[in-house]
């Protein structure tokens, strides 16, 4: 899905069948005869009803952020993007608006509609640059049910100079891909925790089937200044842990697949040092409140969504490539029992 702009359009099929009624008790009555069914569902999205979600997605949103309400988001937004925007309405509150949530745009670059007759249906866009931002973004719909409007799943912003996956022809869609399935080099639920172990050890077994990225570069350098900044009164320390959301994929052009899931990243500074005076500052601060003192430890919990490229089973190059994140600060705790001995 080389980045590029154009639309989908996707055809529906329809069965015609015609009875005749013939007199006369000698002559047989011809047996319908039902189109062919295609091997693969149709695409369950056409061009025009594709546009209309993303319009009132985009409306949905707009309304609610000027209003900082999660409630309004909930007609045309669910899944972990709900919990995400919820949590940036906080953070703006409790920072005074200097953390402003994400800039979001619907209007897309290019499209892949499910080909899929069960639910729940994916959809992914890549949407143009939003205003205010530098990089696009990867948007993900889903359709719960029949009886269920299409809703913004989640979003991840692209890294910059990443080149996303040509999806199948949109006439066609893109398949679903399940879970467990295994015409890829790793199973889509398994993605995120062979990413995470590579998080979490520095020689993780699973280290050499993903590319480097942005967002493990600047884990990794943020808690290293951030050690560095504090080590006169104590320690940062980062780690990860799969999500409950996804992972939702579709399948590339190449056989491969988009696959999108959720990971949780927790920083926590802990104060070592007796008698030494340690709080916290920015986002991590302003949730704690008042009180931003770190006696014992302080745990700022943030919600990642990530997108990945993974390769199919028989590809000569079986590197996975993570394509975006989008990472929000949405839990902040402390423990004052952990403080150290005081001399």
């Amino acid at each position: 899905m080389s980045i590029r702009t154009g639309r989908f359009r996707a055809t529906l099929a329809g069965t015609g069948l015609s009875l005749a009624l013939l007199a006369g008790c000698s002559t047989e009555v011809p047996q319908p005869q039902p189109e062919a069914v295609a091997e693969t569902p149709p695409a369950a999205l056409d061009e025009d009803r594709l546009a209309r979600v993303l319009e009132e997605v985009q409306a949905t949103v707009a309304e609610a952020d000027e209003a900082r309400d999660p409630e309004l988001l909930e007609p045309r937004v669910g899944g972990p993007a709900l919990d995400l925007r919820a949590a940036e309405y906080k953070l703006a509150a409790a920072t005074d608006g200097d953390s402003a949530p994400d800039a979001l745009t619907t209007m897309p670059q290019v499209a892949a509609v499910p080909a899929a007759e069960d639910f729940p249906r994916p959809a992914v866009v890549i949407t143009q640059v939003p205003e205010g931002a530098n990089l696009p973004l990867l948007l993900v719909l889903e359709q719960a049910t029949a009886r269920d409007p299409y809703k913004m799943w989640g979003w991840v912003t692209l890294f910059p100079g990443i080149e996303t996956p040509a999806m199948s022809h949109p006439d066609a869609g893109s398949a679903v891909v399940p879970a467990d399935a295994d015409t890829l080099v790793v199973p889509p639920g398994e993605v995120v925790d062979r990413y995470v172990d590579t998080l979490n050890k520095s020689d993780s077994e699973y280290a050499e089937q993903f590319a480097e990225d942005p967002f493990k570069e600047s884990s990794r350098s943020t808690t290293t200044e951030l050690d560095e900044a504090i080590e006169a009164a104590g320690e940062a320390t980062i780690s990860a842990a799969a999500g409950d959301d996804g992972p939702i994929a579709l399948a590339t052009a190449d056989g491969g697949a988009v696959v999108v899931g959720e990971l949780r990243s927790t920083l926590t500074l802990r104060r070592t040092v007796p008698g030494s005076e340690l709080r916290a500052g920015g986002a991590l601060g302003a949730l704690l409140g008042d009180n931003t003192e770190v006696l014992g430890t302080v745990s700022g919990v943030s919600d990642v969504l990530m997108a990945f490229y993974v390769p199919p089973a028989d590809a000569e190059d079986q590197t996975i490539r993570p394509l975006g994140a989008t990472t929000v600060l949405t839990e902040v705790t402390r423990d004052d029992a952990a403080a150290p001995a005081e001399e």
